[in-house]
């Protein structure tokens, strides 16, 4: 088991695709973690928001606080809440970014052919 993130995990993640939390993110979003019915799940409200930057914020941060409370053995609540006492808001919100994303990049190719 690791522990929470900390801000400079958390800032190594917004700058490198490759760290651990972001690698495993897109394991958890893409079903490696619950199966194929959570990832097409994941496709169809990335498919049904694709636009909305909003809405795939939210899923994000629901995302992220879920995998690492699975990872961690605690509560999304308990995760978000850790997230927003330790990390500064810009940091937050460039991770934001990065996962939003990565949520985008399971239905990047047919979103684009359409």
């Amino acid at each position: 088991m690791r522990d929470l993130p900390t801000a400079n995990d958390i800032k190594e993640a917004i700058t490198d695709c490759n760290t651990w939390y972001r690698r495993f993110f897109r394991c958890w979003i893409d079903g490696s973690y619950l199966g194929a019915g959570h990832y097409h799940d994941n496709c169809d409200k990335v498919r049904r928001n694709y636009s909305n930057d909003r809405a795939l914020r939210a899923l994000a941060i629901s995302s992220f606080c879920a995998f690492v409370a699975h990872e961690e053995d605690c509560s999304p609540s308990t995760v978000q809440r850790h997230l927003v006492r330790e990390v500064s808001r810009d940091d937050l919100e460039a991770l934001n970014v990065e996962l939003i994303d990565d949520l985008r990049d399971l239905v990047r190719d047919e979103m684009e052919a359409a």
